[in-house]
């Protein structure tokens, strides 16, 4: 709006003081003429001075209207528009035997399961994938937003349910080909290992080639000492009877393999001892690739001076109407 516009206001309502003061000072002078027909007269000059000051009324009001028309009154509405700009993010799941180690409690597989839950509890806009590897790849969830589907099959994950091994190229390939499709600005490989790559068709260098292809990030976690760990085995006696014994492994993680495939992403690679540790490394993650979340600011403004701009002209209108009728009834007749 544009408010000195309103100073327009001041003429019409100097003309209403004009007027009013011509009015009261010309009251006293003015005096009918008394003939036979004096009461039709008085009658008739009522209904003209009517007339008169409903138009110069009509007038007054128009060109008021207009001034505010003029001055371009409007209301005006402000908010902000939010949205997300979410990531996608497939985690790489080691299940292979190794992953019974003990040196986590109860095992590496129950506090790797338990944190990873966290972690996808605490995303909110994001999708996630679920790949699983041990001696081959699989994808056990595809991308989605459906965090509770994702949940039940983290949970319904089990060691050695797939081949022995650690194909950690082949796991990769299969993160970064579910990648490939997606229009998200971010995109992120979580590979968590405790083992060195030993099996599989593609050599985890070019996986990792293929994904900064893609311009998707690998953080890699490798999880456990790199000592002897013990890892139960199990053995069946003549009965059938299940039992277990617990003997010491070597541990075979490569963290200078894990730092060559995040380095090459643009990730980070991470070594996690303990579960506190594998704790942090996934708080990190998750603080490093946040949801960005966009703000943008949204104005309306509905003008009224149309509405006040066509009042004015059907004032104007109807004041000469008023100015045509006593033109018509002023005319003189002729007789036939």
């Amino acid at each position: 709006m544009a408010p000195y516009w309103l100073a327009l206001f001041l003429l019409p309502l100097g003309a209403a003081l004009v007027f009013l003061l011509k009015k009261k000072k010309g009251a006293q002078k003015r005096q009918l003429p008394f003939s036979v027909n004096s009461a039709e007269i008085r009658k008739l000059v009522r209904r003209t001075r009517f007339s008169y000051r409903l138009q110069f009324a009509l007038t007054l009001v128009a060109f008021g209207l207009l001034a505010f028309a003029i001055a371009r009154p409007a209301t005006y509405q402000k908010w902000t528009h939010k949205w997300s700009e979410g990531i996608d993010i497939v985690i790489t799941f080691d299940v292979s035997e190794s992953m019974d180690a003990t040196d986590f409690k109860p095992n590496r597989m129950t506090v790797a399961k338990e944190l990873i839950r966290d972690f996808i509890k605490r995303r909110s806009s994001d999708r996630i994938g679920l790949v699983i590897f041990g001696g081959e790849a699989v994808t056990k969830v595809p991308l989605t937003q459906d965090y509770d589907f994702l949940l039940r099959q983290l949970a319904d994950v089990q060691m050695r349910e797939l081949k022995q091994g650690t194909a950690i190229g082949m796991a990769l390939a299969n993160a970064v080909g579910r990648l490939q499709t997606s229009t998200s600005k971010t995109k992120v490989v979580i590979l968590i290992t405790d083992g060195d790559s030993n099996v599989g068709a593609i050599n985890p260098v070019t996986a990792a080639t293929m994904a900064v292809q893609d311009k998707i990030k690998i953080y890699s976690i490798g999880i456990g000492k790199n000592s002897r760990v013990l890892v139960p085995i199990y053995a069946y006696d003549a009965f059938g009877n299940k039992t277990h014994l617990l003997t010491q492994v070597p541990s075979y993680l490569n963290p200078e393999l894990l730092q060559d495939i995040s380095r090459r992403t643009g990730g980070k690679a991470y070594m996690a001892t303990s579960p506190t540790s594998l704790e942090q490394i996934l708080q990190e993650i998750d603080d490093l690739e946040k949801t960005k979340v966009k703000i943008s600011p949204r104005r309306r403004t509905d003008e009224w001076y149309a509405g006040f701009a066509a009042l004015a002209f059907t004032l104007l209108f109807a004041g000469l109407l008023l100015q045509e009728g006593r033109y018509w009834k002023a005319r003189p007749r002729h007789a036939a």
